[in-house]
């Protein structure tokens, strides 16, 4: 009984000690940047990597600089200490546009915490606006951000919600203070005009990202689109963008074309890419092919004419790739056959 006890404790404690390593554990979601595969961060509109100018002045800003705001992160976490949120991250720079010199200020500090229970906060700036899950602003978001405490901390005397513009208005008619916002349907700021000195600089967005699909086109090498071969090779041009506005042309890019009722797998795209049309006559084709970065994927497509090479002569008149005694035997044995043919029928 003791040597069976024994057993069973030893059971029992293992089951202690395996249990944790059966139980699947969920590591907590992470949005970054991850070239052509990035993703928005889930209640809002933006992607990491992201970045908004704002001009700047007053307020302890020096003269000549702006302000950039960089989307680094996203990640679900109770910052509150009373729930899970959806949070974005980022960096603030100043930029002395002179010198074109940018100093990192503030670093990975919190733009936006969202819950639908216990709505909107932040540690800076509120620049970012969540959106509902159909990806859109709504008023009652427009309202609830327009009660975040940075807005009612600044005292403003009036305030307003326009969801046919998607703008808050605040303003004082007492010292000419405002602060208005617009963001596009989808919850990305468009404009901010605040004049709030000696409070907060007064801050006007310069720029935003853009958040487009590739732009680009693709013919037959050498510009053209009539080949004389079913192997030839594809020229494609994708359009210099900076559609995250971080100030580098974009290069992450995948591609890949339509073969038959199949795509390729996606791949890094070159300037000449190898393609074959196979065996078929000549007639015309059409090529599809697709260009993906992280905001989208862009379809266009070209009719290719392929017209097989003619069959040709060369410059004395004999049929190119037959031998000039071959073709001499054949032309001296038909005088032979002529001239046969005819003596006899004088003897006749």
């Amino acid at each position: 009984m003791k040597k069976l006890n024994k057993y069973i404790l030893i059971g029992i404690t293992s089951l202690i000690f395996i249990c944790p390593f059966l139980i699947p554990i969920t590591k907590a979601q992470e949005w970054t940047y991850d070239g052509v595969d990035t993703t928005n961060i889930p209640d809002f509109s933006v992607y990491p990597s992201e970045m908004y100018v704002f001009n700047a002045s007053g307020a302890g800003v020096p003269p000549g600089f702006s302000i950039i705001v960089e989307i680094v992160h996203g990640n679900i976490t109770d910052y509150t200490g009373s729930g899970n949120g959806t949070c974005v991250w980022g960096n603030t720079w100043l930029w002395n546009r002179t010198s074109g010199e940018k100093t990192l200020s503030i670093v990975d500090s919190l733009f936006a915490y969202w819950n639908d229970t216990l709505e909107y906060t932040s540690q800076n700036l509120p620049y970012l606006i969540p959106v509902e899950n159909n990806g859109l602003v709504s008023l009652s978001i427009l309202n609830n951000f327009s009660e975040f405490s940075f807005f009612t901390s600044l005292n403003f005397e009036h305030k307003q919600a326009y969801p046919n513009i998607y703008s808050i208005g605040f303003w004082n008619t007492s010292n000419n203070a405002i602060l208005t916002t617009n963001y596009t349907d989808d919850g990305i700021l468009s404009q901010w005009e605040s004049y709030l000195i000696p409070i907060l600089p007064n801050i006007t967005l310069d720029s935003q990202p853009a958040q487009l699909s590739p732009v680009f086109s693709f013919t037959a090498e050498d510009d053209t689109l009539i080949v004389n071969s079913t192997d030839f090779k594809i020229e494609t041009t994708i359009t210099d963008a900076d559609n995250n506005n971080d100030g580098v042309t974009d290069t992450d890019y995948l591609y890949r074309i339509l073969n038959g009722s199949t795509w390729t797998s996606w791949a890094a795209p070159t300037s000449l890419l190898d393609w074959d049309l196979g065996s078929v006559a000549a007639g015309n084709y059409t090529i599809t092919m697709e260009v993906k970065n992280m905001y989208g994927v862009t379809q266009e497509e070209i009719t290719i004419e392929y017209i097989p090479p003619a069959v040709s002569t060369d410059g004395d008149g004999f049929v190119s790739g037959y031998p000039i005694f071959l073709v001499s035997m054949v032309a001296i044995l038909g005088i032979i056959i002529i001239t046969y043919r005819y003596r006899k029928k004088l003897k006749i």
